[in-house]
């Protein structure tokens, strides 16, 4: 896949309304706050339909309403255009001129973003480890998107008759229909996890060398019991104690060990981020596995935070790959094609190949 083109209004300190991308290593350098990584985050945003983490209102200038990102991405079928406009509370997204949502979007194209915040991913809340995997699951199974929406809605529906009404007779119907779609959801997870880890396990190997203890990376459910129908009896009590629904998807868990010790209780920094970067080249491969074709790959400041070795292995990936974008204060020491940014301003420079 290749993004050819990038049309913005009102995305934070962006101030180039449209950049044009040839294949092979886009470099983006500018001074830290210059909108390296504002840019990278529209890109993304123009491939997937999705926020990288960020909310809508934070997309949008500050001072400004609404913001719109367009992105031309090119694929083995053709040339798709994903529109997604921005207010506060609110994503509309097109494709090809017909409103969508994201998991229309993954059919046809995709991208993976690479941060330094990525480390998160290991130390941070078990929230962001199941945004990853469910972000993924999303651009993977097409009826992924809708279960997870349809589930919230009943776990939040569930809680209010909890809290409200424990006795009312049709709590018996909303946990039918939790007990449906969490299962189904758990099913689902357990099969990306499956064909996940042994890819991060890889990468990590070839990262860290080939004596590194091995990555583990397992689903970690809410419970221990056979069934989630199981599960929800056992917590029957606890439940209505506390009006809320202890146990679920909802409350899953993405565990990470090295030599089956858990990392984010006995893992070093360089270790946390060697696993982050192992997921994430993990998530790519599977992308690309689903869509016979490399996602648009996109690095985010590929020299924070990172060593040597874990620097030669993204640079080795970004040469491997059809177009990726890479920022940072200073160029990659092989590119294709450079922008300067400054204060949001994106200038092309001409590169000499020697």
């Amino acid at each position: 896949m290749r993004l050819l083109t990038l049309t913005q209004l009102n995305v934070r300190n962006l101030r180039t309304a449209r950049l044009d991308f040839p294949p092979g290593i886009v470099a983006v350098v500018g001074q830290n706050a210059a909108g390296k990584s504002n840019l990278l985050e529209a890109v993304y945003l123009a491939c997937t339909g999705e926020l990288a983490g960020a909310r809508t209102t934070e997309m949008v200038r500050l001072g400004e309403e609404e913001g719109y990102v367009a992105g031309e991405i090119e694929h083995d079928e053709g040339v798709s255009k994903v529109e997604v406009g921005l207010a506060p509370g609110r994503k509309q997204i097109r494709l090809d001129g017909q409103a969508a949502r994201a998991g229309d979007v993954a059919r046809h194209v995709t991208a993976v973003l690479l941060t330094p915040e990525d480390a998160d991913l290991v130390h941070g809340p078990p929230s962001g480890r199941r945004a990853f995997l469910d972000g993924l699951l999303v651009r993977l199974s097409p009826r992924y998107g809708a279960l997870m929406r349809e589930y919230h809605r009943v776990v939040e529906q569930r809680n209010a008759l909890l809290r409200l009404a424990p006795y009312d007779p049709s709590l018996d119907v909303w946990t039918d229909r939790f007990l449906k779609l969490g299962s189904e959801i758990e099913d689902l997870r357990e099969r990306a996890v499956g064909r996940l880890a042994p890819l991060a396990s890889e990468v990590y190997a070839d990262i860290a060398g080939p004596a590194s203890p091995v990555l583990g990376v397992t689903l970690e459910r809410s419970h221990a019991c056979a069934s989630l129908e199981e599960a929800l009896a056992s917590a029957a009590q606890e439940e209505r104690a506390r009006g809320v629904t202890p146990v679920g998807p909802h409350r899953d868990d993405l565990g990470l060990t090295l030599a089956g010790h858990s990392i984010q209780a006995y893992g070093s920094r360089g270790e946390a981020r060697t696993a982050a970067l192992a997921l994430r080249v993990a998530e790519y491969r599977l992308l690309s596995e689903k869509h016979r074709e490399p996602p648009v790959l996109l690095i985010d400041d590929f020299t924070a935070e990172l060593d040597e070795r874990r620097r030669g292995y993204l640079l080795r990936l970004a040469a491997s790959t059809p177009q990726v974008l890479v920022s940072g204060t200073e160029p990659p020491p092989r590119f294709d094609e450079l922008y300067r940014v400054a204060a949001g301003a994106f200038t092309r420079e001409a590169v000499v190949h020697e």
